[in-house]
């Protein structure tokens, strides 16, 4: 088994905090030196606000996993655990059954929030994103129509960023390209609607020296109530703000 197959098993839990320190210290030391999975882990960084908007009923209506994938995730589990695998390298005997089963249930979990938003965070690669962010700040359509782009840069102008919003029935898509944010950050990105409310798209840690990273979330606020993007920190400091 692959370091990078070991570390993209993981990278759902990791989003969602429920790896222990140990293991979430491999994966992090794993992104530093891997741009591939970095792209992978910048395509789930909308997941925990997504979480938050699945309602019970929602859950009710939706079909679950089949039954065999969380046995099939406990069995890997256990290999890990006897040391066929070894995750991300650890000897065997670290975690047992009992605690890979929360590990687990939140893979499957993950399946059943794709299942309701499907496509809403997808990840995002990286040709053509850094050729994009040289632009002018603009608002454009995309080929398809449907897609408007909108930049700016902070009073200092060391962070930039843009992003892409695509109407949809449901709200608005929305894709942000970020550039300059420092090593070891942690951000949050959050829309202000035209009367005041807001909506957190999600949150992430910038691992890589580069400072660079593309996200995709939601909004269910439709593109004519948008009043701003704000990427701030998890203290609440500004780091960058995109007025529409």
């Amino acid at each position: 088994m692959n370091d990078c197959t070991d570390v993209r098993t993981s990278l759902g839990v990791y989003v969602l905090g429920a790896l222990d320190p140990g293991e979430r210290s491999q994966v992090e030391g794993h992104l530093e030196r891997c741009p591939a999975c970095r792209d992978e882990l910048a395509g789930l960084a909308g997941l925990p606000a997504l979480l938050g908007r699945v309602e019970r009923e929602q859950l009710e209506q939706l079909a679950g996993p089949p039954p065999e994938l969380l046995d099939g995730l406990l069995a890997r589990a256990a290999e890990r655990r006897r040391g066929r695998l070894g995750p991300l390298g650890r000897p065997a005997g670290g975690r047992g059954p009992a605690g890979w089963a929360p590990l687990a249930a939140a893979a499957c979990l993950l399946l059943v929030v794709g299942g309701l938003f499907g496509g809403f965070v997808l990840p995002l690669g990286r040709d053509g994103g850094g050729a994009a962010a040289q632009a002018s700040p603009s608002a454009t359509a995309s080929p398809a129509a449907t897609a408007e782009r909108i930049s700016a840069t902070n009073p200092q102008g060391d962070i930039k960023g843009y992003v892409v919003l695509r109407r949809k029935a449901w709200g608005t898509e929305v894709e942000l390209h970020l550039a300059g944010v420092p090593k070891g950050s942690h951000c949050r990105l959050q829309v202000i609607a035209r009367d005041g409310r807001r909506d957190a798209l999600g949150s992430w840690y910038v691992p890589y020296d580069e400072g660079y990273g593309e996200y995709r979330g939601s909004t269910m606020f439709p593109r004519g109530q948008l009043f701003s993007f704000e990427v701030v920190g998890l203290d609440g400091r500004p780091i960058l703000t995109i007025p529409t």
